[in-house]
C-alpha cells in the first residue's frame, strides 16, 4: 500500500494514467461543510421595572422579546433567567409559576407570547 504524503494525492486519484478528481472525497467535504451550523445571533432581551411590587422586596419587571418570534412561557422564563444571571445587581425572586403566568397575561393578550412579567430583586 502506498503512503500518502501530499494533499494532491488525497484530492486526486493519481494511480491511473490520467489524473481524475477523487469525487468521493470532494463530495464528503462538501457534505460535511453543509453540516456545520452557523451560530445564531443572541436573543435580544430587554426589561424594565414596573410600578407593581411582587412582595418581599421584589418588583415585577417586564421583559420584552423579539416580536417576530413568539415563545412559550417556559422559553421566556429561561431566557429571562439567563439574562438576569449576566446582570450584576439583580436576582430572580422565587415566585410560583402560576403567579408569573397571571401577571404576564395581565399585560394584554396580544403581547402574551412576546413579554414576560417576572419578579426581580434589584439593588438601587
Amino acid at each position: 500500500m502506498r503512503r500518502i504524503t501530499d494533499f494532491n494525492q488525497l484530492a486526486y486519484n493519481t494511480t491511473g494514467p490520467e489524473v481524475k478528481p477523487n469525487f468521493l472525497l470532494l463530495f464528503s467535504a462538501i457534505f460535511l461543510s453543509a453540516c456545520v451550523t452557523t451560530p445564531r445571533e443572541p436573543v435580544s432581551v430587554r426589561h424594565f421595572a414596573s410600578t407593581e411590587t411582587a412582595g418581599d422586596g421584589a418588583r415585577w419587571h417586564i421583559f420584552l422579546f423579539d416580536p417576530d418570534e413568539p415563545r412559550d412561557l417556559d422559553a421566556r422564563i429561561a431566557l429571562a433567567k439567563k439574562e438576569i444571571a449576566r446582570e450584576p445587581g439583580c436576582t430572580w425572586a422565587d415566585r410560583p409559576r402560576a403567579r408569573i403566568e397571571a401577571q404576564t397575561a395581565a399585560q394584554g393578550a396580544q403581547y402574551e407570547d412576546r413579554v414576560l412579567a417576572a419578579p426581580l430583586i434589584c439593588e438601587a
